[in-house]
Protein backbone atom coordinates (compact mmCIF):
# COMPACT_ATOMS: atom_id res chain seq x y z
CA UNK A 1 0.00 0.00 0.00
CA UNK A 2 1.02 3.71 0.03
CA UNK A 3 1.92 6.14 2.33
CA UNK A 4 -1.30 8.02 1.52
CA UNK A 5 -4.38 7.52 -0.27
CA UNK A 6 -4.22 9.74 -3.44
CA UNK A 7 -1.89 10.52 -5.94
CA UNK A 8 0.65 13.07 -6.29
CA UNK A 9 0.23 15.28 -9.11
CA UNK A 10 1.88 17.38 -11.44
CA UNK A 11 0.67 19.41 -14.26
CA UNK A 12 2.29 20.15 -17.67
CA UNK A 13 0.44 22.40 -20.72
CA UNK A 14 1.29 21.33 -23.95
CA UNK A 15 0.78 22.93 -27.31
CA UNK A 16 2.50 20.51 -29.05
CA UNK A 17 4.54 17.28 -28.73
CA UNK A 18 8.01 16.00 -30.06
CA UNK A 19 7.29 13.32 -32.08
CA UNK A 20 11.13 13.09 -33.40
CA UNK A 21 13.91 11.43 -31.79
CA UNK A 22 17.34 12.79 -30.28
CA UNK A 23 16.54 15.93 -28.84
CA UNK A 24 18.08 16.90 -25.42
CA UNK A 25 15.95 17.84 -22.27
CA UNK A 26 17.17 21.27 -22.29
CA UNK A 27 16.09 22.24 -26.07
CA UNK A 28 12.52 21.80 -25.53
CA UNK A 29 10.70 24.75 -25.71
CA UNK A 30 7.69 26.16 -23.70
CA UNK A 31 4.49 24.78 -23.96
CA UNK A 32 6.62 21.61 -25.93
CA UNK A 33 6.31 17.80 -24.61
CA UNK A 34 8.22 14.91 -25.20
CA UNK A 35 8.85 11.53 -23.91
CA UNK A 36 12.74 10.76 -22.89
CA UNK A 37 14.18 7.89 -22.38
CA UNK A 38 16.80 7.55 -19.31
CA UNK A 39 19.36 5.42 -21.48
CA UNK A 40 20.25 8.83 -23.80
CA UNK A 41 18.07 11.74 -21.87
CA UNK A 42 16.68 12.60 -25.08
CA UNK A 43 13.91 12.58 -26.56
CA UNK A 44 12.23 8.89 -28.33
CA UNK A 45 10.13 9.23 -31.69
CA UNK A 46 6.74 8.86 -31.45
CA UNK A 47 5.27 6.44 -31.47
CA UNK A 48 8.49 4.56 -30.40
CA UNK A 49 9.03 3.98 -26.87
CA UNK A 50 12.02 3.72 -24.68
CA UNK A 51 12.19 0.10 -24.90
CA UNK A 52 12.50 -3.40 -22.72
CA UNK A 53 13.75 -2.49 -19.61
CA UNK A 54 14.30 1.66 -20.07
CA UNK A 55 12.30 4.03 -17.74
CA UNK A 56 10.34 7.09 -19.22
CA UNK A 57 10.11 10.38 -18.40
CA UNK A 58 7.25 12.59 -19.55
CA UNK A 59 9.47 16.12 -19.83
CA UNK A 60 8.10 19.64 -20.91
CA UNK A 61 10.38 22.84 -21.45
CA UNK A 62 10.25 25.46 -18.69
CA UNK A 63 7.41 28.15 -19.53
CA UNK A 64 10.45 30.80 -17.63
CA UNK A 65 12.10 32.91 -19.64
CA UNK A 66 15.28 33.53 -17.02
CA UNK A 67 16.72 31.15 -15.91
CA UNK A 68 18.41 33.51 -12.26
CA UNK A 69 16.20 35.95 -10.26
CA UNK A 70 18.47 39.11 -10.23
CA UNK A 71 20.93 37.33 -11.80
CA UNK A 72 22.10 35.94 -8.64
CA UNK A 73 23.20 32.50 -9.70
CA UNK A 74 21.95 31.39 -5.78
CA UNK A 75 18.15 31.15 -7.03
CA UNK A 76 18.90 29.91 -10.71
CA UNK A 77 17.55 26.65 -12.74
CA UNK A 78 14.18 27.84 -13.80
CA UNK A 79 14.87 27.36 -17.18
CA UNK A 80 15.35 23.71 -16.64
CA UNK A 81 12.95 21.21 -18.06
CA UNK A 82 10.00 20.47 -15.80
CA UNK A 83 10.13 16.66 -15.79
CA UNK A 84 8.05 13.82 -13.90
CA UNK A 85 9.16 11.08 -12.24
CA UNK A 86 10.77 7.79 -13.61
CA UNK A 87 7.65 5.63 -15.56
CA UNK A 88 8.02 2.33 -15.52
CA UNK A 89 5.95 0.68 -17.77
CA UNK A 90 5.57 -2.38 -15.66
CA UNK A 91 4.02 0.37 -13.31
CA UNK A 92 1.44 2.05 -15.53
CA UNK A 93 -1.89 1.69 -13.55
CA UNK A 94 -4.44 3.94 -15.92
CA UNK A 95 -4.31 5.99 -19.02
CA UNK A 96 -7.37 8.06 -19.92
CA UNK A 97 -8.35 11.27 -21.24
CA UNK A 98 -11.27 13.75 -20.59
CA UNK A 99 -13.64 15.16 -23.31
CA UNK A 100 -14.03 18.53 -24.13
CA UNK A 101 -17.33 20.11 -22.53
CA UNK A 102 -18.24 24.00 -23.25
CA UNK A 103 -20.36 25.53 -21.13
CA UNK A 104 -24.41 25.75 -22.58
CA UNK A 105 -27.01 28.03 -21.39
CA UNK A 106 -29.94 26.77 -19.58
CA UNK A 107 -33.00 27.98 -21.67
CA UNK A 108 -36.74 27.87 -21.20
CA UNK A 109 -39.49 28.44 -23.24
CA UNK A 110 -43.29 29.38 -22.43
CA UNK A 111 -46.06 28.56 -25.38
CA UNK A 112 -49.61 29.47 -25.31
CA UNK A 113 -52.23 28.33 -28.15
CA UNK A 114 -54.81 30.52 -29.92
CA UNK A 115 -57.32 30.30 -27.17
CA UNK A 116 -54.89 30.95 -24.26
CA UNK A 117 -56.07 34.64 -23.95
CA UNK A 118 -59.59 35.44 -24.00
CA UNK A 119 -60.37 39.13 -23.53
CA UNK A 120 -61.32 40.40 -20.48
CA UNK A 121 -58.73 37.70 -18.99
CA UNK A 122 -55.17 38.78 -17.14
CA UNK A 123 -52.35 36.42 -18.04
CA UNK A 124 -49.60 35.85 -15.75
CA UNK A 125 -45.68 34.52 -16.37
CA UNK A 126 -43.44 33.47 -13.55
CA UNK A 127 -39.83 32.91 -13.90
CA UNK A 128 -37.75 31.18 -11.66
CA UNK A 129 -34.07 31.60 -10.96
CA UNK A 130 -32.30 28.81 -9.57
CA UNK A 131 -28.77 27.78 -8.85
CA UNK A 132 -25.15 28.85 -7.31
CA UNK A 133 -25.15 32.36 -9.27
CA UNK A 134 -28.39 33.49 -7.84
CA UNK A 135 -27.64 32.22 -4.64
CA UNK A 136 -24.42 33.97 -4.55
CA UNK A 137 -25.60 37.30 -6.10
CA UNK A 138 -28.44 37.14 -3.07
CA UNK A 139 -28.80 34.52 -0.99
CA UNK A 140 -31.59 33.39 -2.01
CA UNK A 141 -33.42 32.21 -5.33
CA UNK A 142 -35.19 34.79 -7.47
CA UNK A 143 -38.59 34.76 -9.14
CA UNK A 144 -40.64 37.51 -11.23
CA UNK A 145 -44.18 37.69 -11.97
CA UNK A 146 -45.59 39.66 -15.23
CA UNK A 147 -49.01 40.28 -16.19
CA UNK A 148 -50.77 41.26 -19.11
CA UNK A 149 -53.32 43.74 -17.37
CA UNK A 150 -52.63 46.39 -20.06
CA UNK A 151 -53.51 44.10 -22.52
CA UNK A 152 -56.96 45.72 -23.97
CA UNK A 153 -59.17 44.17 -26.85
CA UNK A 154 -60.82 46.08 -29.39
CA UNK A 155 -64.93 45.57 -30.01
CA UNK A 156 -65.93 42.31 -30.97
CA UNK A 157 -62.63 40.92 -30.49
CA UNK A 158 -62.93 37.27 -28.74
CA UNK A 159 -59.08 36.70 -27.94
CA UNK A 160 -56.00 38.46 -27.71
CA UNK A 161 -52.99 37.17 -30.33
CA UNK A 162 -50.40 35.42 -27.91
CA UNK A 163 -47.37 36.86 -29.68
CA UNK A 164 -48.44 39.85 -28.06
CA UNK A 165 -49.36 38.53 -25.08
CA UNK A 166 -45.91 36.86 -24.81
CA UNK A 167 -44.04 40.15 -25.65
CA UNK A 168 -45.48 42.41 -22.75
CA UNK A 169 -45.23 39.30 -20.26
CA UNK A 170 -41.87 38.76 -21.81
CA UNK A 171 -40.53 42.50 -20.78
CA UNK A 172 -42.13 43.36 -18.09
CA UNK A 173 -40.60 39.95 -16.43
CA UNK A 174 -37.09 40.62 -17.90
CA UNK A 175 -37.53 44.29 -16.54
CA UNK A 176 -37.64 43.08 -13.10
CA UNK A 177 -33.87 43.64 -11.31
CA UNK A 178 -33.87 40.47 -9.24
CA UNK A 179 -34.30 38.87 -12.34
CA UNK A 180 -32.66 40.73 -14.82
CA UNK A 181 -28.82 40.13 -14.32
CA UNK A 182 -29.39 36.12 -14.93
CA UNK A 183 -31.96 35.90 -17.80
CA UNK A 184 -31.75 37.14 -21.25
CA UNK A 185 -34.47 36.93 -24.22
CA UNK A 186 -33.27 34.25 -26.27
CA UNK A 187 -32.26 33.89 -29.81
CA UNK A 188 -32.93 31.40 -32.08
CA UNK A 189 -30.80 32.37 -35.10
CA UNK A 190 -33.15 30.89 -37.24
CA UNK A 191 -33.56 31.31 -41.28
CA UNK A 192 -34.82 34.52 -42.15
CA UNK A 193 -34.35 35.16 -45.93
CA UNK A 194 -32.45 32.91 -48.57
CA UNK A 195 -32.10 33.00 -52.27
CA UNK A 196 -33.61 29.95 -53.47
CA UNK A 197 -32.62 28.09 -56.43
CA UNK A 198 -35.54 26.42 -57.45
CA UNK A 199 -33.96 22.90 -58.73
CA UNK A 200 -36.24 20.49 -60.90
CA UNK A 201 -39.00 17.51 -60.26
CA UNK A 202 -40.52 19.19 -56.91
CA UNK A 203 -44.49 19.58 -56.08
CA UNK A 204 -47.06 21.59 -53.85
CA UNK A 205 -46.64 20.40 -50.31
CA UNK A 206 -49.21 21.66 -48.10
CA UNK A 207 -49.72 20.57 -44.38
CA UNK A 208 -46.24 18.28 -44.32
CA UNK A 209 -42.88 20.93 -44.95
CA UNK A 210 -40.09 18.95 -46.76
CA UNK A 211 -36.81 19.62 -44.65
CA UNK A 212 -34.20 21.57 -45.26
CA UNK A 213 -30.97 20.15 -44.61
CA UNK A 214 -27.84 22.04 -44.17
CA UNK A 215 -25.47 21.32 -46.83
CA UNK A 216 -22.50 23.82 -45.71
CA UNK A 217 -21.31 24.14 -42.97
CA UNK A 218 -23.64 22.07 -40.57
CA UNK A 219 -24.08 24.47 -38.01
CA UNK A 220 -27.89 24.96 -38.10
CA UNK A 221 -30.82 22.66 -37.70
CA UNK A 222 -34.60 22.16 -37.81
CA UNK A 223 -35.45 24.44 -41.00
CA UNK A 224 -38.44 23.53 -43.28
CA UNK A 225 -40.24 24.82 -46.03
CA UNK A 226 -44.03 24.91 -47.66
CA UNK A 227 -43.50 24.64 -51.15
CA UNK A 228 -46.31 27.13 -52.60
CA UNK A 229 -46.01 27.01 -55.85
CA UNK A 230 -43.66 25.49 -58.16
CA UNK A 231 -43.11 25.89 -62.36
CA UNK A 232 -44.77 23.09 -65.41
CA UNK A 233 -41.03 21.54 -64.68
CA UNK A 234 -41.21 21.23 -60.68
CA UNK A 235 -39.07 24.39 -60.28
CA UNK A 236 -39.91 26.14 -56.91
CA UNK A 237 -41.40 29.51 -57.22
CA UNK A 238 -42.36 30.31 -53.94
CA UNK A 239 -42.26 29.08 -50.47
CA UNK A 240 -42.76 30.28 -46.81
CA UNK A 241 -40.61 28.62 -43.47
CA UNK A 242 -43.33 26.14 -41.50
CA UNK A 243 -39.52 26.07 -39.25
CA UNK A 244 -37.09 28.53 -39.30
CA UNK A 245 -34.89 25.87 -37.59
CA UNK A 246 -31.64 27.42 -35.36
CA UNK A 247 -28.64 27.56 -35.27
CA UNK A 248 -27.79 29.34 -38.78
CA UNK A 249 -25.43 31.60 -40.52
CA UNK A 250 -25.29 33.55 -43.55
CA UNK A 251 -23.93 31.59 -46.11
CA UNK A 252 -25.31 28.31 -44.92
CA UNK A 253 -26.13 26.21 -48.38
CA UNK A 254 -29.86 24.28 -47.08
CA UNK A 255 -30.95 21.72 -49.65
CA UNK A 256 -34.60 21.36 -50.03
CA UNK A 257 -35.37 17.56 -49.53
CA UNK A 258 -38.46 16.21 -51.60
CA UNK A 259 -38.64 12.24 -52.94
CA UNK A 260 -40.36 13.40 -56.38
CA UNK A 261 -37.14 15.84 -57.20
CA UNK A 262 -34.51 15.44 -60.11
CA UNK A 263 -32.37 18.23 -59.10
CA UNK A 264 -32.30 19.60 -55.64
CA UNK A 265 -33.36 23.02 -54.71
CA UNK A 266 -30.83 25.13 -52.45
CA UNK A 267 -31.71 28.12 -50.27
CA UNK A 268 -28.74 30.03 -49.61
CA UNK A 269 -29.05 32.03 -45.93
CA UNK A 270 -28.87 35.85 -46.17
CA UNK A 271 -30.39 37.18 -42.69
CA UNK A 272 -30.88 35.15 -39.83
CA UNK A 273 -33.47 36.07 -36.97
CA UNK A 274 -32.78 38.27 -33.95
CA UNK A 275 -35.26 37.65 -31.34
CA UNK A 276 -36.84 35.00 -29.12
CA UNK A 277 -40.77 35.31 -29.88
CA UNK A 278 -41.71 32.80 -32.24
CA UNK A 279 -45.73 33.08 -34.10
CA UNK A 280 -46.89 30.00 -35.98
CA UNK A 281 -49.99 30.92 -38.68
CA UNK A 282 -51.98 27.57 -39.07
CA UNK A 283 -54.49 27.92 -42.09
CA UNK A 284 -57.98 25.50 -42.15
CA UNK A 285 -55.06 23.03 -45.07
CA UNK A 286 -52.76 22.42 -42.26
CA UNK A 287 -50.53 24.90 -43.81
CA UNK A 288 -48.03 26.51 -40.90
CA UNK A 289 -45.86 29.43 -41.49
CA UNK A 290 -43.58 30.54 -38.63
CA UNK A 291 -42.02 33.89 -38.08
CA UNK A 292 -39.65 35.06 -34.88
CA UNK A 293 -39.52 38.47 -33.33
CA UNK A 294 -37.91 40.26 -31.28
CA UNK A 295 -40.24 40.96 -27.45
CA UNK A 296 -40.02 44.84 -28.60
CA UNK A 297 -41.28 43.74 -32.47
CA UNK A 298 -43.75 41.46 -31.02
CA UNK A 299 -45.28 44.29 -29.10
CA UNK A 300 -44.80 46.93 -31.61
CA UNK A 301 -42.27 49.34 -29.91
CA UNK A 302 -39.26 47.91 -32.16
CA UNK A 303 -37.84 51.03 -35.16
CA UNK A 304 -38.92 48.18 -37.91
CA UNK A 305 -40.13 44.81 -38.62
CA UNK A 306 -42.78 45.26 -35.95
CA UNK A 307 -45.32 42.38 -35.58
CA UNK A 308 -48.89 43.29 -36.47
CA UNK A 309 -51.30 40.97 -34.09
CA UNK A 310 -54.38 38.92 -35.31
CA UNK A 311 -57.37 40.45 -34.41
CA UNK A 312 -59.20 36.80 -34.76
CA UNK A 313 -56.20 34.39 -33.52
CA UNK A 314 -58.99 31.29 -33.09
CA UNK A 315 -60.99 32.18 -36.64
CA UNK A 316 -59.85 30.76 -39.41
CA UNK A 317 -56.06 31.03 -39.26
CA UNK A 318 -54.79 29.87 -35.76
CA UNK A 319 -52.19 32.03 -33.85
CA UNK A 320 -50.04 30.37 -31.69
CA UNK A 321 -47.10 31.94 -30.14
CA UNK A 322 -44.05 30.69 -28.09
CA UNK A 323 -41.20 33.02 -25.86
CA UNK A 324 -37.61 31.38 -25.71
CA UNK A 325 -35.25 32.71 -22.65
CA UNK A 326 -31.61 31.92 -22.05
CA UNK A 327 -29.80 31.95 -18.77
CA UNK A 328 -27.19 34.83 -19.37
CA UNK A 329 -25.10 35.24 -15.94
CA UNK A 330 -21.84 36.26 -16.38
CA UNK A 331 -19.60 35.96 -13.07
CA UNK A 332 -17.04 39.16 -12.11
CA UNK A 333 -13.39 37.75 -13.84
CA UNK A 334 -9.99 40.04 -13.16
CA UNK A 335 -7.47 39.77 -15.29
CA UNK A 336 -4.01 38.14 -14.76
CA UNK A 337 -2.40 41.68 -13.29
CA UNK A 338 -5.21 41.19 -10.14
CA UNK A 339 -5.39 37.54 -10.27
CA UNK A 340 -5.92 35.46 -6.87
CA UNK A 341 -6.23 31.69 -6.85
CA UNK A 342 -8.67 32.69 -3.97
CA UNK A 343 -11.02 34.26 -6.51
CA UNK A 344 -14.31 32.46 -7.24
CA UNK A 345 -14.83 31.03 -10.41
CA UNK A 346 -18.26 29.95 -11.43
CA UNK A 347 -18.90 26.80 -12.92
CA UNK A 348 -22.80 25.88 -12.33
CA UNK A 349 -24.75 27.34 -15.37
CA UNK A 350 -27.87 29.26 -13.80
CA UNK A 351 -31.20 27.00 -13.85
CA UNK A 352 -34.33 29.13 -15.44
CA UNK A 353 -37.91 27.91 -15.38
CA UNK A 354 -41.12 29.27 -17.13
CA UNK A 355 -44.76 29.23 -15.99
CA UNK A 356 -47.96 30.03 -16.86
CA UNK A 357 -50.69 31.23 -13.67
CA UNK A 358 -54.09 31.75 -13.46
CA UNK A 359 -55.35 34.60 -11.72
CA UNK A 360 -55.45 32.77 -8.39
CA UNK A 361 -51.57 32.23 -8.69
CA UNK A 362 -51.57 28.47 -9.39
CA UNK A 363 -50.15 27.10 -12.00
CA UNK A 364 -52.29 27.29 -15.22
CA UNK A 365 -51.78 23.10 -16.75
CA UNK A 366 -54.82 23.52 -19.03
CA UNK A 367 -53.28 26.45 -21.58
CA UNK A 368 -49.85 27.54 -21.49
CA UNK A 369 -46.92 25.07 -22.36
CA UNK A 370 -43.83 25.60 -20.31
CA UNK A 371 -40.56 23.19 -21.46
CA UNK A 372 -36.87 24.20 -20.25
CA UNK A 373 -33.65 22.74 -21.17
CA UNK A 374 -30.69 22.45 -17.98
CA UNK A 375 -27.76 24.26 -19.09
CA UNK A 376 -24.33 22.12 -18.87
CA UNK A 377 -20.98 22.59 -16.98
CA UNK A 378 -17.53 23.03 -18.92
CA UNK A 379 -15.12 20.85 -18.02
CA UNK A 380 -11.65 21.81 -17.33
CA UNK A 381 -11.79 25.91 -17.39
CA UNK A 382 -8.91 27.53 -17.90
CA UNK A 383 -9.43 28.70 -14.16
CA UNK A 384 -8.49 25.11 -13.29
CA UNK A 385 -5.89 24.79 -14.75
CA UNK A 386 -4.14 27.92 -14.23
CA UNK A 387 -4.21 26.74 -10.45
CA UNK A 388 -3.17 23.51 -11.15
CA UNK A 389 -0.29 24.58 -12.34
CA UNK A 390 0.63 27.20 -9.57
CA UNK A 391 0.26 24.41 -7.51
CA UNK A 392 2.56 22.31 -9.27
CA UNK A 393 4.92 25.03 -9.30
CA UNK A 394 4.72 25.33 -6.20
CA UNK A 395 6.05 21.68 -5.29
CA UNK A 396 8.97 22.69 -7.33
CA UNK A 397 9.60 25.34 -4.96
CA UNK A 398 8.71 28.19 -7.25
CA UNK A 399 5.92 30.44 -4.93
CA UNK A 400 2.70 32.78 -6.55
CA UNK A 401 2.88 35.80 -4.09
CA UNK A 402 -0.87 36.79 -3.98
CA UNK A 403 -2.46 38.94 -0.96
CA UNK A 404 -0.37 41.55 -0.61
CA UNK A 405 0.83 45.09 -1.58
CA UNK A 406 3.43 44.42 -3.36
CA UNK A 407 2.47 40.97 -4.84
CA UNK A 408 1.97 42.20 -8.45
CA UNK A 409 5.79 43.38 -8.23
CA UNK A 410 6.92 40.48 -6.58
CA UNK A 411 5.02 37.61 -9.68
CA UNK A 412 6.77 40.21 -11.98
CA UNK A 413 10.35 39.37 -10.34
CA UNK A 414 9.74 35.91 -9.72
CA UNK A 415 8.07 35.23 -13.34
CA UNK A 416 5.00 33.85 -11.90
CA UNK A 417 3.34 36.07 -14.70
CA UNK A 418 4.80 34.08 -17.49
CA UNK A 419 2.57 30.93 -15.64
CA UNK A 420 -0.69 32.81 -16.06
CA UNK A 421 0.36 34.19 -19.17
CA UNK A 422 0.55 30.13 -20.53
CA UNK A 423 -2.71 29.45 -19.33
CA UNK A 424 -5.77 30.75 -21.44
CA UNK A 425 -8.55 31.40 -18.58
CA UNK A 426 -11.32 31.97 -20.60
CA UNK A 427 -10.15 28.61 -22.52
CA UNK A 428 -11.65 25.10 -22.09
CA UNK A 429 -9.15 22.37 -21.62
CA UNK A 430 -8.91 18.70 -22.58
CA UNK A 431 -6.84 16.38 -20.11
CA UNK A 432 -4.60 13.52 -20.71
CA UNK A 433 -3.89 12.05 -17.69
CA UNK A 434 -0.76 9.20 -17.02
CA UNK A 435 -1.07 7.23 -13.52
CA UNK A 436 1.72 5.12 -12.29
CA UNK A 437 3.65 4.05 -9.32
CA UNK A 438 7.00 4.29 -7.89
CA UNK A 439 7.56 1.30 -5.36
CA UNK A 440 9.97 1.46 -2.70
CA UNK A 441 11.39 -1.93 -1.63
CA UNK A 442 13.48 -0.61 1.58
CA UNK A 443 11.68 1.98 3.36
CA UNK A 444 12.11 2.29 7.12
CA UNK A 445 9.82 -0.13 8.19
CA UNK A 446 10.92 -2.76 5.86
CA UNK A 447 7.25 -2.82 4.13
CA UNK A 448 7.07 -2.95 0.02
CA UNK A 449 5.40 0.21 -0.74
CA UNK A 450 4.54 2.43 -3.31
CA UNK A 451 4.49 6.06 -4.34
CA UNK A 452 1.48 6.72 -7.34
CA UNK A 453 1.96 9.48 -9.30
CA UNK A 454 -0.86 11.46 -11.78
CA UNK A 455 0.70 13.72 -14.68
CA UNK A 456 -1.86 15.97 -16.15
CA UNK A 457 -1.16 16.77 -19.23
CA UNK A 458 -3.64 20.13 -20.80
CA UNK A 459 -4.61 20.64 -24.41
CA UNK A 460 -6.92 23.98 -25.96
CA UNK A 461 -10.27 22.24 -27.27
CA UNK A 462 -9.56 24.57 -29.81
CA UNK A 463 -5.83 23.16 -30.61
CA UNK A 464 -6.89 20.03 -32.54
CA UNK A 465 -3.19 19.77 -34.30
CA UNK A 466 -2.08 19.27 -30.36
CA UNK A 467 -4.28 17.07 -29.64
CA UNK A 468 -3.39 14.78 -31.81
CA UNK A 469 0.02 14.95 -30.87
CA UNK A 470 -0.87 14.13 -27.55
CA UNK A 471 -2.88 11.44 -28.11
CA UNK A 472 -0.02 10.06 -30.02
CA UNK A 473 2.15 10.06 -26.95
CA UNK A 474 -0.82 8.67 -24.91
CA UNK A 475 -1.14 5.54 -27.23
CA UNK A 476 2.89 5.19 -27.85
CA UNK A 477 2.86 4.95 -23.42
CA UNK A 478 0.00 2.70 -23.77
CA UNK A 479 1.88 0.39 -26.82
CA UNK A 480 4.99 0.46 -23.96
CA UNK A 481 3.36 -1.00 -21.05
CA UNK A 482 2.06 -3.46 -23.17
CA UNK A 483 5.19 -4.91 -24.84
CA UNK A 484 6.93 -4.84 -21.42
CA UNK A 485 3.82 -7.78 -19.93
CA UNK A 486 1.31 -4.46 -18.06
CA UNK A 487 -1.68 -5.01 -20.67
CA UNK A 488 -3.18 -1.49 -20.69
CA UNK A 489 -5.25 1.08 -22.82
CA UNK A 490 -6.18 4.46 -22.67
CA UNK A 491 -9.33 5.24 -21.39
CA UNK A 492 -12.30 7.78 -22.87
CA UNK A 493 -15.25 8.00 -21.33
CA UNK A 494 -18.62 9.82 -23.28
CA UNK A 495 -19.44 11.07 -19.78
CA UNK A 496 -16.13 12.95 -19.05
Amino acid sequence: MAYFNHAFNKTFIADSTLATAGTATSALTAGQVALVSDATWASVALPGAPGIGALGYVVQGSFYTKDTIGNNPGHGGYQESVKSKGINPRYITRLWQANCQTATQATASLSLGSACAPCGKTQFMRIDVKGSPALRFLNHNAYAIADSANVCCIDGQEYIDPTLILGVMAEMALSDPLIKPFVAEGDLMGVETATLSGGVGYSVTTGAASAATTVSPAGGSGAKVNILTVSGTGVILTYSFASVGKGYAVGDVLTVVDSGSTTDATLTVTAVTAGGVITNSTTAAGVVTQGVYTIAQAQGKAASGNYVPSTDPNGTVKVTATVEFVGAYVDTVFGNCSFDTRDHYNAEPVEIIVSELDETGNPCNDCGVATQTPGSMQQTQGEEVVRELIMSERYRQSPYNQGNKDSARFREIEMSDELLSSVDRSATYKGYYIQHSVPRFNNPSGVFDNDQYVYKVYVKCSDAAAQTEVEKLMDALAAWATANGNAIAVEENAYW
